[in-house]
């Protein structure tokens, strides 16, 4: 494991993935997203793939079982540790490194594929953009990447507003939100959440080829509005 971070910049996830308390969803033998699922069914026999925000394996476990490559990236070195022991324990070969996903430690053109779901948007939008850029130097030309946008035409981006117009919550900058409260809303609530609309979710990644790109809704309310969506995008390096 390699570790190039600042301790002072793991203090977030850090805490969730020691906390014992690891929403279902999010856990190492969790089942995967099914745009994962759709997603690796399009890559060829055998990629490299690279796992952006990694966290305790769960994506890492599903693709290496089924014959690919993995290699991981994360802040967290727990998430990394834990990540490293259940591939261990299933004989899959995996890389792991602790990191920012603004500097992806490894060479140019190293990975055939790239993921990061629930954790790009993690950051100021300065640092999407560089993380972005970031992965498309580590992708091989052709080389494909997965990742997942907060949507920002949904009840929990309204309510994130409300939350700023009421003086609980900080917007960072458009669209971006910091609960820094001492108790925050939610296991992720003190990091930043930055939200996008499609002419966003495009211009992140403008230096890519997009393939798809679709809103996927996540839940709703009682009423039938949309609760919780992401952009999600499949994209490819010219």
């Amino acid at each position: 494991m390699t570790d190039q971070t600042n301790p002072a910049d793991r203090v977030g996830w850090e805490a969730i993935w020691r906390s014992g308390k690891i929403p279902p969803r999010f856990q190492s033998l969790a089942a995967p997203n099914a745009t994962v699922v759709e997603w690796a069914d399009t890559l060829p026999k055998g990629a490299y793939i690279l796992d952006l925000g990694c966290g305790i394996g769960r994506h890492c476990v599903y693709l290496g079982g089924r014959g690919f490559r993995m290699a991981g990236l994360d802040i967290s070195p727990t998430g990394i540790s834990v990540s490293q022991d259940v591939c261990a324990q299933r004989q899959i070969a995996f890389e792991g490194r602790v990191s920012d996903l603004t500097t992806i430690p490894w060479p140019d053109a190293t990975f055939d594929a790239a993921l990061s779901t629930s954790t790009i948007h993690h950051n100021l939008r300065a640092g999407i953009v560089q993380s972005i850029a970031e992965v498309r130097r580590v992708l091989k030309p052709g080389g494909l990447f997965l990742a997942d946008f907060p949507c920002d035409n949904t009840e929990d981006f309204s309510g994130w507003r409300e939350m700023v117009r009421n003086g609980q919550l900080v917007e960072a900058e458009m669209n971006t939100f910091i609960d820094e409260r001492p108790q925050p809303e939610g296991d992720d609530g003190h990091l930043p959440h930055h939200y996008s609309d499609e002419t966003d979710v495009r211009d992140l990644l403008g230096a890519f080829e997009i393939l798809k790109l679709w809103t996927d809704v996540r839940s709703r309310t009682p009423e039938g509005a949309v609760q919780s969506a992401k952009w999600v995008a499949w994209a490819r390096k010219p």
